[in-house]
């Protein structure tokens, strides 16, 4: 295997989080094990790695019975013809995959080849925010809205104080700020923190506590002031590699720039 394996115990549920390597970004696909089922959360960048958590789920000798696709970005939808299941997304979620997701299939196929498909998968299945009980497991579906992105998905386990944040949080990996939501994406992580839970599982690199929180505001204080001060995508790009020698994936600093500085 490629990826990286990691368990979160609860008291009547693990969650196995697959971190992807470089290639893949660092994200993770977070199962959930429930005593007769298995939730997946998010179906990664390639196929290859996708296959790679559907073949690890298949160790647990339990059916995989849903996917959900937190937000529209490619390295956590691509993967998702890999599980054939069906697909759980918000509206607006379900609603940006189905207007934008076969371009950007296609513009990450051009770049690395069969590994990515040339189409996009759409949510079948909607899902709102609030409670429900699947398996006998009470998941919480949380609303996140203009941090990373406009729209995305937040998934608490709250009689395990889990929260599956995605892209919300990072943990020691380059940041997507594309979208350039400092402001309002420091006030959602104040909003998150403040929740009634303790173990936060993340959108790429390992889980982890409340320091998480800390981390991706002081990233972003630190983007914010270097975007404002560069005079180009390239000025940005190693402003940031200085300020974080050790964060991982450089490539998604390059991925981010064509948004951060439009020529």
């Amino acid at each position: 295997m490629l990826g990286k394996l990691s368990i979160t115990n609860g008291t009547s549920l693990r969650v196995h989080t697959y971190t992807a390597p470089e290639l893949g970004w660092y994200v993770n696909s977070h199962t959930i094990e429930l005593p007769d089922k298995l939730i997946v959360i998010d179906a990664q960048y390639t196929l290859s790695f996708a296959n790679e958590v559907v073949s690890y789920a298949s160790t647990l000798r339990k059916p995989i019975s849903r996917l959900y696709l937190t937000h529209y970005h490619p390295d956590h939808i691509l993967g998702a013809a890999g599980f054939h299941v069906p697909i759980y997304a918000l509206v607006e979620v379900a609603r940006k995959i189905e207007a934008v997701g076969d371009r950007v299939a296609r513009e990450e196929h051009e770049k690395l080849g069969d590994i990515i498909p040339t189409k996009a998968e759409r949510p079948e299945r909607i899902v709102s925010p609030g409670d429900e009980i699947i398996d006998g497991v009470r998941f919480q579906f949380i609303e996140l809205q203009h941090a990373e992105t406009e729209h995305a998905l937040m998934i608490g386990l709250p009689d395990e104080k889990i929260l599956i944040t995605q892209d919300l949080l990072y943990d020691r990996v380059h940041v997507f700020i594309g979208e350039k939501a400092f402001d309002s994406w420091d006030e959602a992580l104040d909003r998150t923190v403040a929740l009634p839970f303790d173990r936060y599982l993340p959108g790429h690199g390992d889980p982890g506590g409340k320091e998480l929180f800390a981390s991706m505001k002081s990233y972003l204080s630190v983007a914010k002031r270097e975007h404002t001060a560069a005079s180009n995508g390239e000025a940005f790009k190693q402003s940031m590699i200085a300020a974080f020698p050790d964060f991982r994936v450089q490539a998604l600093l390059a991925h981010e720039l064509r948004f951060l500085f439009p020529s």
